[in-house]
């Protein structure tokens, strides 16, 4: 059965791109005769463009002002216009205004993914870390182990606009297996962990944008490993399950409100207590909790746990056997993808459970192509999500260099392939669409000083 401690140093389509015709249909206020004007245009640089990509947009009118949409923005005849930074399939809308009649053109804009992956710099080593992207867009990195026998303090950001990392600020004390979340006001919530120095406090508030870390005005009740948190919908942090000390499986639930910087127990925990779960939020009071490693070494039944009243209702499993070291995906429609993780046996798996929380029920949803422990995720803009890496067999040596792209509701095909092989490694979105691939552990269990980006 594995423990807590073994655990903290154990974790170590889309649819084929179809081009849409650029359009261009007009409606108005004014005759057939006006609507069928062929002098008023709205024309692209090109028939299709790829995520992160601009395109360059020319109107042209005879008479009359234009303007264009999204962005309210006033164009004359003949002036090209420079889009921000495209990220899915976008319409711009041109409304030509002449004698208080309308007009209007629609013009698509195809944009997809490359489904490549390019090789970054990377300044520092990193595996069990986390990456946090911040409201500007830019990703904290923090955390975790390096290549040096101490843990590291040193915190550092990427800038998608350079795609470069830079020294930020420093942690009290190095940490593994810790809990993080961001907070709305900006800033981030590092939480327990197995710490590199034991004087060193069990919650800490990195500052988003100075990068200085302090802890909050009131401390946790307890140390956590492996516990697991999610946001409500105030901003409050909602923190359930992990080993604390002399309690390896906790029941106990936490709230985190950023406003006082104060945590209390809530008076009703989980039904099992459990660590290396996942939990999630599926609408605006119910957690849904999933998986872990529980005292009695038997699977852990999913649990719906509402912070409001402190119950946790205990639903049917919808397998047999454990699962942890998973991850959990919500949809844009709501539902959770609970993807990849292991069983007791410390196999990864390649199964895929689907929560429905409208009719509060699991479906099988599909198979992965390769088993994954110790992956990482990431939302895409076309609503697909990227599972990149992992362990791929119960063999620590395992990691793989595969992805996989994903689309609701069961759709699945091969992703690109990474350059090197990784579990243990974060993959965050960029506000430009594309995704940064960091660290991990290589095949060897080397720590990697290496990113990736996919587009």
């Amino acid at each position: 059965m594995p423990s807590a401690v073994h655990l903290a140093w154990k974790r170590r389509a889309f649819l084929p791109a179809v081009l849409l015709a650029l359009t261009a249909s007009l409606t108005g206020c004014g005759s057939d005769d006006e609507s069928d004007d062929p002098s008023i245009q709205l024309k692209a640089d090109s028939s299709g463009y790829f995520v992160g990509e601009t395109a360059k947009l020319t109107a042209t009118f005879p008479k009359g002002a234009g303007r264009l949409e999204p962005g309210d923005i006033v164009v004359t005849s003949g002036q090209t216009i420079t889009t921000p930074i495209l990220t899915a399939n976008t319409r711009y809308k041109l409304t030509v205004t002449d004698a208080g009649e309308t007009a209007t053109r629609n013009l698509d804009l195809a944009v997809k993914y490359r489904e490549r992956v390019r090789t970054i710099a990377a300044p520092f080593a990193r595996s069990e870390h986390a990456a946090v992207r911040l409201s500007d867009g830019r990703v904290v990195v923090f955390g975790g182990e390096d290549t040096q026998s101490v843990l590291p303090e040193k915190i550092y950001v990427f800038d998608p606009k350079d795609e470069t990392f830079k020294h930020l600020g420093s942690l009290s004390s190095g940490r593994v297996a810790f809990t993080t979340i961001s907070l709305d006001d900006g800033d981030i919530l590092v939480y327990g962990g197995i710490a590199g120095l034991t004087s060193s406090p069990h919650a800490e508030i990195i500052d988003g944008q100075t990068g200085a870390v302090t802890p909050p005005t009131h401390q946790p009740a307890f140390n956590r490993l492996y516990a697991a948190a999610s946001k409500l919908m105030d901003g409050r942090v909602l923190i359930s399950g992990g080993a604390v000390s002399g309690q390896p499986y906790s029941q106990a639930v936490e709230l985190y409100d950023p406003r006082t910087q104060k945590f209390t127990l809530l008076p009703g925990g989980l039904n099992v207590g459990r660590t290396g779960h996942t939990m999630v939020r599926i609408n605006d009071r119910k957690f849904l909790i999933y998986g872990g490693v529980t005292l009695d070494n038997q699977p852990a039944p999913p649990e719906l746990y509402d912070p409001v009243t402190g119950n946790s209702t205990t639903m049917t499993a919808p397998e047999n056997g454990g699962r942890y070291l998973h991850v959990a995906h919500t949809l844009q429609d709501g539902t959770v993808w609970v993807l990849g993780g292991e069983n007791f046996d410390g196999q990864p798996l390649t199964s895929v459970q689907r929560f429905d929380p409208a009719a509060s029920t699991f479906l099988q949803s599909f198979n992965l192509a390769t088993p994954r422990s110790s992956a990482a995720i990431a939302r895409l803009t076309d609503a697909r999500v990227l599972i990149v890496g992992g362990k791929s067999t119960a063999s620590a040596s395992s990691a793989t260099q595969t992805t996989e792209l994903l689309g609701a509701p069961t759709e699945r095909r091969d992703g690109p392939q990474m350059s090197v092989k990784r579990s243990l490694h974060t993959a965050t979105q960029l506000p430009n669409g594309k995704v940064l691939i960091f660290g991990g552990l290589d095949e060897q269990q080397r720590v990697l000083a290496s990113a990736e980006i996919f587009e």
